[in-house]
């Protein structure tokens, strides 16, 4: 009987998991993979809700639990949780002895991982390679993590060209569009008088609500607080029944926390640490409009024809999609924006023909072939240059 090979997945976040999670899955379900994940970073803070225990409910064997996150608006923070990472993930891999890592995104967990793989000569599959956002740490992050990982999963034919370009070798890289997208057509659908049940929020069938997620930006953490209460305060005027789910835990997202709970008692706003996969696909299925600056609003938002406003300059620059309207950090601008996405009939009905151009949800069984079928050798493990 031929040996499965030994497949080892690294989380850290909620927001990264959830791209990932269909990944995991189908690795898990593959004929010729066995699967193991290292859950660290905020995923084991109670402060961001704890959702280590959401990656345990989805029946995955997790062999370590490193934990990692600092907790702090202080720039340093981030890169001290991943230094404690680094050796906690280095002990994991030396004891779990993996085939092959992967690791999606551009957060502390894709650079340990990538670190790791490139020093102890085991493969690193990266996912979301390729991608550009200007003004944030994490698009260096994932520049750097491409450039020491051996295997690309692109989400864009324009990620997959820009790697090229970095001198990645074009037999590594394979385009098969955002997994994210997967988990999107595969969440059941439930009622709005479900999602108002679970999240304790009334939300009437066909009242107009919008949601928000906004984080902060590392190059304007000082500004974060004030950020976000422009935010809030132009969704308070609106009056707009309205889903928030915390910000990361990147520095300035406490300043940010501190501005939700000055506006928490609200009566049309329902703030959650983490909204359940389940109920967040289905409130996303059935809102007006998306706010804030997630990478939802740019990847998955189109598949559902969700108008987005794109709150400042986090995910200024990446590809998007005609359902995004891009806006700054100005009261009567967010507004204006929110009301044209809630109440335009021919802006919505504009919107309700964008096109995707991140894949066709179908893209973990891509990942997991790939995985069970291509060679480990020391073609994959030794990189040259392309120019």
């Amino acid at each position: 009987m031929k040996k499965k090979r030994r497949v080892l997945g690294i989380t850290g976040i909620r927001s990264e998991y959830e791209h990932i999670s269909n990944v995991f899955r189908a690795i898990r379900n593959h004929e010729n993979l066995e699967l193991e994940i290292v859950v660290t970073g905020a995923h084991l803070s109670e402060a961001y809700g704890r959702t280590v225990d959401e990656v345990r409910s989805d029946g995955f064997i997790i062999v370590d639990e490193i934990e990692s996150l600092i907790n702090s608006d202080q720039a340093s923070s981030r890169v001290k949780g991943l230094s404690v990472q680094l050796q906690g993930l280095v002990q994991t891999v030396s004891r779990v002895q993996p085939d092959i890592l992967i690791v999606l995104g551009d957060r502390e967990e894709a650079m340990t991982t990538a670190l790791v793989g490139s020093y102890m000569n085991i493969p690193v599959a990266h996912i979301g390679g390729g991608d550009r956002v200007v003004g944030n740490v994490d698009d260096q992050i994932r520049h750097a993590v491409s450039k020491l990982s051996h295997l690309h999963f692109t989400i864009t034919a324009e990620s997959e060209e820009r790697l090229i370009r970095l001198g990645e070798q074009p037999f590594r890289i394979y385009n098969v569009g955002s997994p994210s997208l997967d988990r999107l057509l595969e969440t059941p659908h439930i009622s709005m008088s479900d999602i108002s049940k679970n999240l304790s929020f009334p939300i009437l069938k066909g009242e107009p609500f919008i949601m928000l997620i906004q984080h902060a930006l590392s190059t304007e953490i000082d500004q974060s607080y004030e950020q976000m209460c422009i935010t809030l305060e132009a969704i308070e005027e609106l009056s707009l029944k309205t889903l928030i789910s915390y910000p990361n835990s990147d520095a300035g997202g406490q300043k940010m926390i501190k501005a939700l709970q000055e506006f928490s008692s609200l009566p049309f706003m329902h703030i959650a640490k983490n909204l359940p996969r389940l109920e967040f696909v289905n409130a996303m299925r059935n809102a007006s409009c998306l706010v804030g600056n997630s990478s939802a609003g740019i990847v998955e938002a189109p598949l559902l024809k969700l108008p987005v406003v794109n709150v400042g300059r986090r995910q200024y620059g990446r590809l998007h999609s005609e359902n995004v309207k891009f806006v700054n950090h100005d009261k009567e601008e967010i507004k204006s924006a929110i009301h044209q996405a809630v109440y335009n009939e021919e802006y919505r009905n504009f919107v309700s023909n964008c096109v995707n151009p991140y894949g066709d949800g179908n893209s973990a069984d891509k990942i997991a072939d790939i995985i069970g079928s291509i060679t480990l050798d020391k073609n994959l493990l030794i990189k040259d240059i392309t120019y």
